[in-house]
């Protein structure tokens, strides 16, 4: 699954990484969603407009504050250029061979779906909202009604799986839509265990650390709609299960062979998300991993053939 279409090759989120994605070979890609102030679905990561990739009608990278997505027009946000990174930013340094596009611009959830339909190929479409800040996105709902309206009217929904971390959306998706496929996604499990997490899994701040423990100690998260794993023996997985929810979506670190067993027990399919080294994709292939979501696609097509 190519990771924002291949951000490690095209400039994420855009047409041309998604054309790359098909005209390589991959199984599908993905994506986030957001609704724009005239209730657009469009794609784009970050809740405001992103520095390090975006430019204005004049040429020049934006600097903060940016506005957020939710406040802009379609029309307002189709006025930016994403199709290159700031060469003075770390994401370029950290992006060094993502083909420039000038004139790229935010595109449509139905602009990709028309992209990508040519072949066989789908699409893991994650509902961006956020549930720490709920004023800086749409409502989860919201959102999930207008993806799927999208989905439905492109006849795409076969080839859809939502995902998210904001598990409302999902399960307002799975009750307005049954037959969707929904893949939980879960943020690193070693932020809720004893102790201060590696510096490898970068962790939040030490209060946002704090919080995201009690909520889920206390069964209280905002993020899981009352599926906390806490009130379902303690299991991530169960929870997923309990939530109607069809595939757990991980960070890689955490999809472990006996993790990815259970969930396999349960009838869960497991991605993995974002996998850029090959050893890495190695070890969750030999795992028995459903789904890899990578900048790279290249280097696990290279691997796995």
């Amino acid at each position: 699954m190519a990771h924002r279409g291949g951000a490690g090759l095209f400039p994420e989120n855009t047409v041309a990484a998604f054309h790359d994605a098909v005209m390589r070979g991959c199984d599908g890609g993905e994506l986030d969603v957001q609704l724009s102030r005239d209730g657009e679905v469009v794609v784009y990561h970050d809740y405001r407009l992103k520095p390090e990739i975006t430019r204005d009608a004049n040429g020049h990278w934006l600097t903060k504050p940016t506005p957020l997505i939710k406040d802009l027009s379609l029309e307002e946000l189709r006025a930016f250029d994403v199709g290159r990174p700031d060469p003075a930013s770390k994401y370029a340094k950290a992006h060094a061979e993502v083909r420039a596009v000038d004139g790229a611009r935010i595109p449509l959830l139905a602009e990709i779906i028309e992209t990508v339909r040519v072949r066989p190929f789908r699409l893991f479409i994650e509902l961006k909202t956020s549930f720490t800040e709920r004023e800086i996105s749409a409502s989860p709902e919201a959102l999930a009604e207008a993806t799927l309206a999208v989905v439905r009217d492109m006849n795409f929904l076969d080839r859809t799986v939502l995902v998210g971390f904001d598990w409302p959306g999902l399960l307002h998706a799975k009750k307005i839509a049954p037959g969707v496929e929904c893949w939980f996604t879960t943020l690193d499990q070693t932020w809720f265990g004893e102790g201060v997490p590696p510096p490898d899994r970068d962790p939040p701040s030490a209060p946002a650390l704090m919080a995201l423990r009690h909520w889920a100690k206390t069964g209280t998260s905002p993020w899981a709609g009352g599926f906390d794993a806490v009130n379902h023996g303690g299991s991530i997985l169960k929870a997923i299960r309990a939530a109607g929810g069809d595939g757990w979506f991980p960070f890689f670190k955490d999809a472990s062979p006996e993790m990815m067993a259970d969930a396999h027990e349960l009838g869960l399919k497991v991605g993995a998300w974002t996998v850029d080294d090959v050893s890495d994709m190695r070890a969750l292939i030999a795992g028995g991993i459903d789904a890899i979501c990578t900048d790279r696609p290249d280097r696990l097509m290279e691997i796995s053939g």
